[in-house]
């Protein structure tokens, strides 16, 4: 009796043992999920005359910063024109700056600027430096 009872004992810890083993094999790795991006980046490319200015709209789904990189102005290298961000005229006409910078073109940003939520546009106007259209290239990195 005591042989048949040590026998199913050790058969359920045999059977138990197995059940966890293969429990714990399963074949699907967990993933982890890829975050959504928090911010847009945007190259604003076109060409700006002498004594005007162009603008391009955004839309921030939440406060952060705004980075603007005045990346190329053609011309010499010393070249400065104005880098301004604001808030877009009602019309699409234009931008109302709120903060506005003269600078040349270079690799780190020549405007931050903390924001809510909200329309925004970026703006690059001639400040009386240009004697002909200049193409200039913009990087605008913000909240999204």
């Amino acid at each position: 009796m005591r042989a048949a009872s040590f026998l199913k004992t050790a058969r359920a810890a045999v059977v138990l043992a197995s059940c966890l083993t293969v429990a714990g094999c399963d074949e699907d790795t967990p993933t982890t999920p890829t975050p959504n991006p928090t911010t847009a980046t945007v190259t604003f490319a076109s060409n700006l005359a002498v004594g005007g200015s162009s603008t391009r709209s955004f839309d921030v789904k939440r406060a952060g910063n705004v980075s603007v990189t005045l990346l190329g102005v053609g011309g010499p290298a010393t070249l400065k024109v104005g880098v301004g961000l604001g808030i877009p005229l009602a019309d699409g006409s234009g931008c109302v700056l709120s903060r506005s910078v003269e600078a040349v073109a270079g690799t780190t940003a020549q405007l931050e600027l903390a924001v809510d939520i909200g329309k925004y546009c970026v703006q690059i106007y001639d400040p009386g430096t240009l004697t002909s259209v200049v193409a200039f290239s913009i990087s605008l990195i913000y909240p999204i």
